[in-house]
């Protein structure tokens, strides 16, 4: 059902290719204890951070790295924990880049190990796609000759630098901010530019350019974390939250900064922001969320809007301040994800001719008689109506009702904006493939209402309104 899977797969055999054991050899023994691994990480984060370094050097020089909780995923029954690791300031990174604390639990549920691990050397979409398989590889003492592994403690004190080839990195900065006090440095506009060095014997062989940090009084007062760097990096950010609105922006910003995280597959929790990632890694299109009063529909996604200031297209997703202003919380994520969708299949539509979705959107479109379009779109999208009820319902569990609203109610929601349009003369039809999945008219005037109530705010009991 999910295009997705092929690459997955395919990757995932990559990374297998690269090392010189077996899953087998690598994984790791299935626990006996089966305790929530999340408060036994926060306490062992907890008494030791204060035992190490207070003040190392990359601490001073980048801000203290935090672990973001909400993010947590828990794997290998229990035994290793991987949270994302955060920092508020400005980051531009140049290539692929994966930084997460990570926690390995015994049998007992004891924590035996945590740390900061930072992988480099692959694209960005490889890391993250073999996320788990490659911190549980290095957990288990293989390493690929092909990527970059640093370990340190919680206050970025390296631990283990050792690569596969026996050569050793370390994060070292180099440019003007030499001659200058580093934590004063982080206090301004002031840039500073990051290299892995790789020595032998404590010889430096080589070094690659990382990223660059740049200090802001912004990323200090803005309360919306404008400036927060999630560890996941590769060539900038092209999705440019432009959301004036503080709720909707709240939202995007937990959808687009990692409380879903980890975009492993394209189903489940993963969904929208495996979305995010594809568009945030655009070459020739930036996509810019905002909101205004201009439009009609709750939400609209426009294509190929030429930006003069940066000589690349925009696509622009914008949402109506009328809808925010009555909508509930779930309606701001369902709509949101909608339009990322199309957002999604228009890249692929400009970008990616010979990818499977394009294949796929363009026979949709000529065996079924539809233009290029909102109409094929919206036939087209159903095939993901699993998995944004899915994401829909693992944000209300994190952020909204906390479970009181069951997933039947969020595969209703799903299927918001593609239930019906209007005809030019102005009647009302439904969608080929809404009426191909519900023929029962009672079925659909249920999704209609339900899509209705939240996009009206008349479900506030259970998800609370946006305004």
């Amino acid at each position: 059902m999910y295009r997705f899977f092929k690459f997955i797969l395919g990757t995932g055999l990559v990374v297998i290719s690269l090392w010189s054991c077996s899953l087998d050899d690598a994984a790791l023994v299935l626990p006996i204890n089966l305790a929530d691994p999340i408060p036994l990480a926060k306490e062992f984060y907890t008494q030791e951070k204060p035992k190490q370094v207070n003040s190392s050097f990359r601490i001073q020089t980048e801000q203290e790295i935090f672990p973001f909780w909400a993010g947590a995923k828990i794997h290998a029954g229990g035994r290793m924990l991987i949270v994302p690791a955060h920092r508020k300031v400005q980051v531009r990174y140049q290539a692929g880049y994966l930084r997460r604390f990570v926690f390995e639990l015994d049998e007992r549920g004891q924590v035996i190990r945590g740390g900061m691990l930072e992988l480099a050397g692959k694209e960005l979409e490889f890391l993250l796609h073999n996320e788990v398989l490659l911190v549980e590889g290095f957990l288990s003492g293989v390493k690929s000759k092909d990527l970059t592994y640093l370990w340190s403690d919680f206050v970025a004190r390296p631990l283990d630098g050792t690569q596969a080839d026996g050569r050793v990195v370390t994060l070292q900065r180099e440019g003007g901010g030499k001659s200058r006090q580093d934590a004063e440095a982080l206090q301004t506009e002031f840039c500073i530019d990051w290299y892995w060095v790789y020595s032998f014997n404590g010889v430096v062989v080589y070094e690659v350019y990382s990223h660059t940090t740049c200090g802001s009084a912004s990323c200090d007062t803005n309360a919306h974390d404008a400036c927060l760097d999630d560890g996941v990096g590769g060539g900038g950010d092209q999705i440019i939250n432009k959301l004036t609105d503080p709720c909707a922006s709240e939202i995007f910003d937990q959808i687009k900064n990692g409380g879903l995280i980890s975009a492993v597959s394209v189903t489940g929790t993963e969904f929208s922001k495996s979305i995010l990632d594809l568009l945030n890694r655009s070459q020739k299109y930036d996509f810019v969320i905002f909101n205004s009063s201009n439009i009609s529909e709750n939400g609209k996604t426009t294509t190929r809007v030429f930006n003069q200031n940066t000589g690349k297209y925009d696509v622009k997703i914008e949402l109506s301040n009328n809808y925010l202003n009555q909508a509930t919380q779930l309606s701001v994520v369902r709509t949101i994800i909608h339009e990322s969708i199309h957002a999604y299949l228009l890249h692929e539509q400009y970008t990616n001719i010979t990818g499977d979705l394009y294949q796929d959107l363009t026979k949709y479109a000529f065996s079924n008689g539809y233009a290029q379009g909102n109409q094929l779109h919206h036939e087209f999208m159903p095939q993901f109506i699993d998995a944004i009820a899915y994401s829909l319902w693992s944000w209300d569990m994190a952020y909204g009702s906390k479970g009181q609203i069951p997933l039947s109610y969020m595969k209703d929601l799903a299927w918001g904006g593609m239930t019906s349009f209007r005809n030019p003369d102005g009647t009302i039809e439904y969608y080929d493939s809404f009426k191909a999945n519900f023929p029962d008219q009672l079925d659909k005037n249920r999704i209609e209402k339900n899509i209705k109530n939240e996009s009206d705010g008349n479900n506030s009991a259970k998800s609370k309104k946006c305004s």
